[in-house]
């Protein structure tokens, strides 16, 4: 019979945490005795290749394989079933976010513990609605885990709330959430192997629970869980830990270092490392990757890793810094890299504190609180047995089991929880349980503010005992409860077709070059942009009805009488319409030939035509940044290698330059066929001169 029976084991199923670390799986069965968890048996396994990096994991079927070993072991020395587990998650790409939340309060009642709960539980979702608010990617972030960091009654701070009177509860907490696929990655090797998970904590609150009790924390302290893959840290003061963060460099790279130095692999680097952290050890003998065997001092190996050890420190302290503002009064390494000879010496001159302030976490407080034959000394049962000290809180609150989506799921609660407690704590999002509307679009139309909406949100069905429930709706022990989560709705994605109103454009000719009428979508100030052109916030979109020479006029920024149209040769009145395809030409008023026919050289230069008007004279040089041309939007005559051509206004209102006369002369730059000459009013140009009315242009190659 096994000793836990003849001591006195309950009728309570037994506690079985598993620590989930990059190179190994530890597991650890007991159980609550008045407060106290005993153990019964723990147990590790190695991988036999590797199967995690940074906390994550890589090879589901190799984790879940060595859990099972685990498992299969503590099962055979126990002779008991184990079906249900609690893990821990490693703070790889860990987020956390301080919230707080206030409820009014009956004076007459004593306060209950489920209103503490639904205390906590709203600030979460405060915590969950804020870091949605920062990120603009689909939300993936998962919950698992919150400390309370103070509970205010009618603004006085208190420790507990329970069974006190007041008006206002009010609760600050900092809430940790990790990427879904970190939680996912570790629930499904758990589900290959026949495991239900009751809970899942974070690493560095479960090595908290082991190595700093509750009353230590009144103190500013540093817990450092230092794995292969992660440096988890936790902060606490105040009675509260305050902080969480953590590092991506830990173990890992400690023994990376011994594999370039030595040319060995990773398993032999292991080992060296495990043999340098232990005092009897002395000499380290080894075989490198081509065969060849060696053997070196501790003292050898440790002044090799010493560049990656200071790496590992600053690293450490780099992000101690950044979470507590200050050095703490003291620092607890925990974990496998936490043995590492030097390393709090490295640390404490880091943050100039004193050496004897930075030391390896043991087993010192958990003798209150773990009653054990197995030695538990090392640091790297910090974390398992912080596990189960967190599982053995939760199950101290007398709570029940419910089914959720035909799963059983216990509720740490000794009253009934809403429906949607009950779904936070079992790691859905506020997406999943209220939906999101489609997000809008919003912009100017003609002038006019518009505003594209989203699709509203499918809200979430939930049934209980086979009935409609609501998230309100409250849950009592085995209720059987179904829910299928809200679908957020689409966002808006008007296009400029939207806005058409069933009308098409077409394209004319206009003085020689393609343009587009009809019904024309402007954007942002650009013309005749597609019906499939999509619209976005703040954009400026014009809806034009171009179909008469008057539209056009207006369109393009002419004066009234400023210029004579034609339309398929015959000259146009203002109401005249524009059809698909028809020819339409302006010229200067006045400047126009009888004929009916586009100019291709006028009897008379217009230059000659106008020679008596005074005008300002034709810049000899490009304008001057910052000053407007004065044919900056104006339709423009002028010569080009001897014939005269009318210039339409640009549609951005812009000037020409003389690049843009190579449009107009049958001369290819790119193949040369002599040196070009570029002439501008008789005198040497260049590709930027600004071209005004009447001037004389002349392009050709001198051979």
């Amino acid at each position: 019979m096994p000793e836990f029976e003849e001591k006195g084991a309950t009728s309570e199923p037994p506690i079985f945490a598993l620590d989930i670390g990059t190179h190994s799986v530890i597991g650890v069965v007991g159980e609550n005795k008045d407060g106290v968890f005993r153990v019964w048996e723990t147990t590790r396994a190695y991988y036999p290749k590797r199967a995690m990096r940074d906390g994550q994991i890589e090879d589901i079927e190799v984790v879940a394989t060595t859990a099972n070993l685990v498992r299969k072991e503590l099962e055979q020395k126990l002779k008991i079933s184990l079906d249900c587990v609690y893990v821990a998650a490693a703070g790889r790409s860990l987020r956390t976010q301080k919230a707080s939340y206030e409820m009014e309060l009956d004076q007459q009642l004593p306060i209950q513990p489920k209103q503490v709960s639904d205390l906590e539980m709203c600030a979460i979702q405060v915590a969950e609605e804020q870091l949605l608010s920062e990120q603009e990617e689909e939300n993936n972030l998962y919950y698992v885990g919150h400390s309370v960091v103070h509970y205010y009654l009618d603004g006085y701070t208190l420790s507990d709330l329970v069974d006190h009177h007041g008006r206002k509860a009010r609760v600050e907490i900092i809430a940790t959430f990790l990427p879904r696929e970190v939680l996912e990655s570790l629930r499904t090797a758990m589900r290959k192997i026949g495991l239900r998970v009751n809970n899942v904590t974070l690493e560095p609150i479960a090595a908290m629970n082991a190595v700093i009790p509750q009353e230590l924390r009144l103190l500013n302290l540093a817990l450092v869980d230092i794995g292969a893959g992660t440096s988890d840290i936790a902060i606490s003061e105040n009675g509260s830990v305050v902080a969480y963060t953590m590092a991506t460099i830990a173990g890992d790279e400690i023994t990376e270092a011994i594999v370039r130095e030595y040319l060995v692999d990773f398993e032999v680097a292991e080992r060296m490392k495990l043999a340098a952290s232990q005092e009897e050890t002395k000499t380290i003998a080894y075989e490198d990757i081509l065969g060849f065997p060696y053997e070196i001092t501790k003292e050898q190996l440790l002044e090799k890793l010493r560049p990656a050890a200071v790496n590992l420190s600053e690293e450490i302290c780099s992000h101690i810094m950044e979470a507590n503002g200050k050095a703490p009064a003291a620092i607890f390494l925990v974990g496998g890299g936490s043995k590492l000879p030097g390393l709090c010496q490295l640390v404490a001159e880091r943050l100039s504190m004193p050496e004897n302030k930075v030391a390896v976490g043991r087993n010192n407080y958990m003798k209150k609180t773990v009653d054990s034959k197995v030695d538990l000394q090392d640091p790297e049962y910090a974390t398992p047995m912080g596990i189960a000290l967190t599982a053995m809180g939760m199950e101290s609150r007398n709570g029940y089991t419910v089914t959720l989506n035909q799963r059983e799921v216990r509720v740490g609660s000794e009253s009934p929880v809403s429906v949607m407690s009950l779904l936070m704590m079992n790691g859905y999002t506020q997406d999943q349980l209220m939906g999101r509307s489609g997000k809008s679009v919003t912009f100017m139309l003609n002038g006019e503010k518009k505003t594209a909406r989203g699709e509203r949100a499918q809200p979430a069905q939930i049934s209980i005992n086979g009935k409609p429930a609501s998230l309100t709706t409250l849950i009592n022990p085995n209720d059987q409860v179904v829910f299928h989560p809200s679908q957020s709705g689409k966002d808006a994605a008007p296009v400029a077709g939207d806005f058409l109103g069933g009308q098409n454009s077409w394209s004319i000719q206009l003085n020689g070059q393609p343009y587009k009428v009809g019904t024309v979508a402007c954007l942002n100030g650009s013309q005749g942009i597609s019906a499939q052109h999509p619209i976005k916030d703040f954009d400026e979109l014009v809806i034009q009805v171009l179909e008469t020479v008057e539209d056009l006029q207006e369109q393009m920024g002419m004066e009234e009488g400023e210029f004579d149209f034609t339309v398929n040769r015959v000259p146009a009145l203002p109401t005249t319409r524009l059809t698909p395809g028809c020819e339409v030409w302006y010229y200067p008023a006045g400047l126009r030939q009888t004929s009916l026919a586009p100019p291709e050289q006028p009897s008379a230069s217009p230059l000659e035509r106008e020679e008596e008007k005074k005008e300002p004279p034709l810049p000899e040089q490009p304008q001057e940044d910052g000053e407007v041309s004065p044919w900056a939007g104006k339709g423009i005559w002028v010569t080009i290698n001897g014939k005269d051509r009318p210039l339409p206004p640009k549609p951005d209102k812009g000037v020409y330059q003389f690049l843009e006369m190579l449009n107009y002369v049958d001369i290819d730059p790119s193949k040369p066929e002599g040196n070009i000459v570029l002439k501008l009013n008789g005198r040497q140009a260049s590709y930027l001169d600004v071209i005004g009315d009447r001037d004389a242009i002349e392009i050709y190659w001198e051979k």
